[in-house]
């Protein structure tokens, strides 16, 4: 407690404040107003030395003091309150705030290559909307949008397999894309946008019509013996952000107990950026359809080659040559003869 007079600690040093309430009511039998305070610890010892009761009933000087310090109090309260907690308190508080943004800010992260979000699930078979939400339509965006070396202008993009990198905590991080494009020899019928459709709803009408049609068509070819051009794509995923920071300034929200963000503040605390994403393309590559075969004949094995590969690399998915094989253990074992000798 602190004096309301002087606004000091109050101290029962050797008993010797509440000593004087004791005797005075030893004395008179009841206690007025400076030894009740003195019992309620509201005066310090200094200030009921220095006063007598009058005072503390009728002295303007030290009711005078007695409201400045009501003041004070009411002003130390209200600042405690706009700080908020302190010490190990106030480092807890800070920490739930920390991983709450942090926490938002990975999940605001966006994949450049993400298919947009349906308006309206109920408009769209199954099919369409286990495409949309699979990597499958994210893997077509990149080879459409971010393979340079592919021109997929007039085809359809179909893809045979899509592996996503072994390990990786990141979603959509594929280690290698195969993909094969058909001529579009069916055509799109669009239709006019409607008076009460939004854009995201006539966009996402446009892309259904689309996506039904490269089905049909695709599956015709294929009914047909046609067979498209075939690429192995290598991605790699890269967050622009990496490593990078936002300063968060925070102040103590009293009502709802908890750090909250602010424009201005003297308080901040760093947080991650939200990642930035984007694809890389490292290698491309058009293969036949014999070597096709093979991929898919051994696609355990050369996903097995890619998971031991800290980067995967184009060779992976040819099958060596014997003639190579030979020569790089002839020189193997010539290399150890000559360790021994």
């Amino acid at each position: 407690m602190d004096c309301v007079i002087c606004g000091k600690q109050v101290v029962n040093e050797n008993n010797r404040l509440q000593k004087k309430a004791k005797d005075h009511l030893r004395t008179t039998g009841e206690l007025d107003v400076k030894h009740l305070w003195i019992k309620q610890w509201k005066i310090c010892y200094d200030c009921s030395e220095a006063h007598t009761n009058d005072d503390l009933v009728n002295s303007s000087e030290v009711l005078q003091k007695i409201e400045e310090q009501k003041k004070r109090k009411k002003q130390q309260v209200k600042a405690k309150r706009k700080n908020g907690p302190s010490g190990v308190a106030r480092a807890h508080y800070i920490e739930k705030y920390m991983d709450y943004a942090t926490r938002k800010a990975e999940e605001d992260g966006r994949n450049i290559a993400k298919s947009p979000r349906l308006i309206n699930g109920q408009q769209y078979d199954d099919a369409y909307i286990t495409y949309v939400k699979s990597h499958i339509s994210t893997a077509v965006l990149i080879v459409r949008d971010m393979v340079k070396d592919i021109d997929t202008k007039g085809k359809w993009i179909d893809v045979r397999h899509l592996e996503e990198r072994f390990l990786s905590h990141y979603n959509g991080d594929f280690s290698f894309i195969i993909a094969e494009l058909f001529s579009r020899k069916q055509k799109p019928i669009y239709p006019k946008k409607m008076v009460h459709e939004t854009d995201a709803e006539y966009k996402n009408r446009i892309a259904y019509i689309t996506w039904q049609t490269a089905t049909a068509d695709i599956d015709q070819q294929r009914t047909e013996g046609k067979k498209g051009d075939v690429y192995i794509v290598l991605p790699c995923l890269k967050n622009e952000h990496e490593s990078m920071y936002d300063k968060h300034y925070i102040v103590w929200d009293d009502k709802r107990r908890h750090f909250k963000r602010v424009r201005e503040s003297d308080q901040y605390v760093s947080i991650i950026k939200p990642p930035k994403w984007r694809y890389d393309i490292v290698a491309t590559k058009k293969i036949n359809h014999q070597q096709l075969r093979y991929i898919e004949k051994n696609l355990s094995k050369v996903v097995s080659k890619t998971r031991e590969k800290n980067g995967v690399m184009l060779s992976l998915f040819s099958p060596q040559n014997p003639q190579k094989k030979k020569e790089t253990l002839s020189k193997l074992k010539k290399g150890t003869k000559g360790t021994k000798e």
